[in-house]
């Protein structure tokens, strides 16, 4: 099989219909929902690029890769996903931004490559706070969605018979919210509603990175009317995005290869998009942040339905592995779903126990907003570690020196009430307080359980064991 990922920066779960949006019309990637297995209730590694990508090429945990800002890059030699199919054979091809290998190593790495990430915009002069949005020329250096799709196009239409990996990484829907026509205008601004507790988030219980950030990005000075048009401007980024990614499944049928590809579509984290009375990414925990779309459509159309469980990043990397057939490195530490898929097991039982997502810098949280405008979150608003553990209906975000939080995402799943200091909830705190310790203690810990030691048989020194920390029991000495 071929693999195609289709990977959009800064998307949310929530601005694609088939995750329930009601007018943004995501036709295209609505169709490869239906075609495949969604997943309601993923969750990205961190919710920043570098370290959440990272997560997924490797299959390894924020805390454990360690590198924790948003340029951060691996060495290509690190046990990966790419790495796995180009030993298999591959031919590989990335097409936009990179933030995941060194980027000396690239040529070596991709066998056609373009590779380009704009940033924050930052050179555009109509760019000068977080929540600025504006019409982008056709013919702008920056207007590259649609180019993307051109380039991932034209390599899949000169495939012959040697399997290949396209990876596609979208700037879209990344602020600044800018895209071309007919994209920008696509919207009624009218008709967008302000995000519930915009203007009251800033005096809420919330820790306090998130509310530097609401001064230093000036987000709480913004208008209504600019309020609305960012988000608009946001939903064109994304129909921009779902109308590449038509071109390009197009493409898959035209060249007769799409019963021959594995199609992966996911972004590596979310969007505050005036959630929480801000805009852009930060290192907190909220859903409109954390959970993100994943679809996969299997070649022979084998995964069908909406998976219920809850998954993490670090598990899409052994699941695509295992569609294709290629042995997974001994260092992912991610749950295969393949064979859950396969079988038809689709239900919040198939998903894990509870969540994880991490962030932070090795650094305290900065104690006061910095008393100038900034347009992006960059040092110091990304500062300061943190976690996340979530069961699905609870979630907890303990922060090494900031204010923790506690949700109920059944009733409140806007995340505007904190009650982490509520009394009604104490046990609640206390045992995802306990799950999460034990999470952070087991990173890298893969198919914790009961171990059936085999019974001896001749000289102890000779009996086998399973090694637990291997997905794949080996066969050893025991010396």
């Amino acid at each position: 099989m071929n693999l195609l990922i289709l990977c959009p920066d800064q998307l949310r779960a929530d601005y694609l219909s088939c995750y329930g949006h009601p007018t943004i019309a995501t036709r295209n990637i609505d169709q490869l929902a239906a075609e495949g297995v969604r997943f309601e209730k993923a969750y990205c590694a961190a919710p920043l690029c570098g370290p959440s990508r990272i997560s997924f090429v490797t299959s390894t945990r924020f805390s454990e890769h360690n590198h924790r800002n948003y340029g951060s890059t691996i060495d290509y030699r690190v046990p990966n996903l790419v790495r796995c199919l180009k030993e298999a054979g591959y031919r590989t091809a990335m097409f936009g931004k990179n933030h995941c290998f060194t980027y000396e190593q690239l040529p070596h790495i991709w066998d056609e490559l373009h590779e380009i990430c704009l940033g924050n915009y930052d050179k555009h002069p109509k760019y000068q706070r977080s929540f600025d949005a504006f019409p982008l020329e056709q013919d702008h250096e920056y207007n590259i969605t649609g180019l993307l799709a051109d380039e991932a196009i034209s390599f899949i239409r000169r495939q012959g018979d040697k399997p290949w990996l396209c990876w596609v990484n979208w700037q879209d829907p990344h602020p600044a919210f800018t895209c071309p026509e007919p994209y920008f205008s696509m919207f009624d601004r009218s008709s967008i509603e302000i995000p519930t507790g915009y203007r009251e988030a800033a005096a809420k219980n919330k820790p306090r990175r998130l509310k530097n950030w609401q001064v230093n990005s000036l987000a709480q000075d913004a208008t209504d009317d600019e309020i609305r048009n960012a988000i608009a401007a946001y939903m064109g980024q994304v129909r921009y995005v779902d109308d590449s990614v038509g071109r390009i499944l197009d493409a898959l049928e035209e060249t007769g290869q799409s019963n021959d590809t594995l199609v992966v579509f996911f972004a590596d984290h979310g969007e505050l998009l005036g959630d929480q009375g801000a805009f852009h990414k930060l290192g907190v925990f909220y859903e409109c942040l954390t959970r993100i779309p994943v679809i996969i459509r299997h070649p022979y159309r084998e995964y069908k339905g909406i998976f219920q469980g809850l998954v993490e990043e670090v598990d899409l990397a052994p699941t695509i592995l295992d569609a294709l057939g290629i042995p997974k490195p001994p260092t992912f530490v991610g749950e295969s779903l393949h064979q859950k898929l396969l079988e038809g097991k689709l239900g919040k039982e198939h998903g894990r126990p509870t969540a994880l997502v991490e962030t932070g810098l090795q650094a305290p949280t900065w104690p006061t907003p910095v008393g100038y405008n900034q347009k992006a979150p960059f040092a110091p608003n990304n500062f300061g570690p943190g976690a996340m553990l979530t069961d699905g209906r609870f979630k907890l975000s303990i922060y090494y020196d900031d204010v923790c939080e506690l949700y109920d995402l059944e009733y409140d799943p806007r995340e505007l009430e904190n009650r982490f200091d509520d009394p009604r909830l104490k046990h609640v705190r206390d045992q995802l307080t306990l799950e999460l310790c034990k999470r952070l203690m087991g990173i890298g810990v893969r198919d914790i359980g009961r171990i059936d030691w085999p019974e001896p048989d001749g000289d102890p020194r000779d009996t086998p064991i399973e090694v637990i920390a291997l997905r794949r029991p080996m066969k050893g000495k025991h010396t």
